[in-house]
């Protein structure tokens, strides 16, 4: 009976230690947002400050895994915590989201209030989660993004210009040199199509910045020596991963993301240089969940 009672105490005691002192973290959430990790990701690192005991708490990175996890710090004027981000693929275009939160000052009051049912950190934890969370869902909801697998890449002729920025700003540089770049194209009336499309010539996953050209299909590159500033560029045909996206162009880059997953669980090889090809006009307004483009990311041959 004593050796019953011994086992129990030592068991008790590992636990508590374990539970006080070992454990990871003082709480944890879990949940699944309809995206893909990538795009998680980079959502999360802009996130410049919470609210969990006060508005507008600074946040600082402390480290991250590049498109998987992420460590913030945040300060405020209750107490400093950390929040451990891990996203982890369900779906190619599903992930669960799990933060760890623990604080820096009151680690072990945390741990002891939740068990006496007494967390105050938790009841606001968890409502700042979920509001991150409805945030996430709404932004989801703008679009609809379909995988076909592996497919080909249409043989492109374009004319076109380039730019160098970060990758949440692409619809605006678009938009920039659709301005300039359409009404010279129509003037000597080369436009073959109106299906503008861009291409990614480098993606930079660290800072998150993408040089791309954007364009339209031409007759031919006769005529456009009369405009030096405009390049002209012939794609052959070849294999690539596919997507079709619907939704506002703005947010057509979650599809990038998508298709890196399908790679990625499909064990294909890609290159990180997506190319879109757009087939409504938005200057014509409408349902944008109408409004479709064609992704391709690149296979690289073996």
């Amino acid at each position: 009976m004593k050796k019953i009672i011994v086992v129990i105490l030592v068991s008790l005691l590992g636990v508590s230690v374990w539970y006080l002192w070992i454990k990871k973290y003082d709480y944890q959430v879990s949940f699944k947002v309809n995206t893909a990790p990538g795009s998680l990701y980079y959502n999360t690192l802009e996130i410049e400050s919470w609210g969990i005991f006060e508005e507008n708490e600074p946040v600082s990175i402390i480290e991250t895994t590049l498109l998987k996890n992420i460590r913030q710090k945040v300060d405020s004027h209750e107490d400093s915590y950390i929040l451990d981000w891990h996203f982890k693929p369900v779906e190619d275009t599903i992930t669960k989201i799990t933060v760890g939160f623990v604080s820096e000052q009151k680690s072990i009051k945390n741990r002891l209030s939740v068990l006496t049912g007494s967390a105050d950190f938790v009841k606001l934890y968890k409502k700042q989660m979920t509001e991150y969370r409805a945030m996430l869902h709404d932004f989801t909801k703008k679009f609809r993004i379909h995988i076909h697998g592996i497919d080909e890449v249409p043989p492109i002729q374009y004319a076109y210009s380039s730019v160098k920025t970060k990758r949440t700003d692409k619809a605006n540089e678009m938009i920039k040199m659709n301005r300039d770049l359409y009404p010279k194209l129509y003037k000597i009336d080369k436009i073959k199509k109106f299906f503008p499309l861009i291409t990614v010539e480098h993606w930079d996953f660290k800072s998150d910045s993408i040089q791309f050209n954007y364009g339209f299909p031409v007759t031919n590159k006769d005529s456009l020596e009369v405009y030096p500033d405009i390049k002209y560029k012939e794609r052959a045909s070849r294999k690539a991963l596919k997507a079709t996206y619907f939704g506002n162009y703005r947010n057509s880059d979650q599809a990038w993301f998508s298709l890196l997953e399908y790679a990625d669980r499909n064990n294909i090889s890609v290159e990180k240089t997506p190319i879109e090809i757009f087939y409504n006009n938005p200057m014509h307004g409408g349902d944008e969940l109408k409004w479709k483009t064609e992704i391709f990311l690149p296979i690289i041959k073996k």
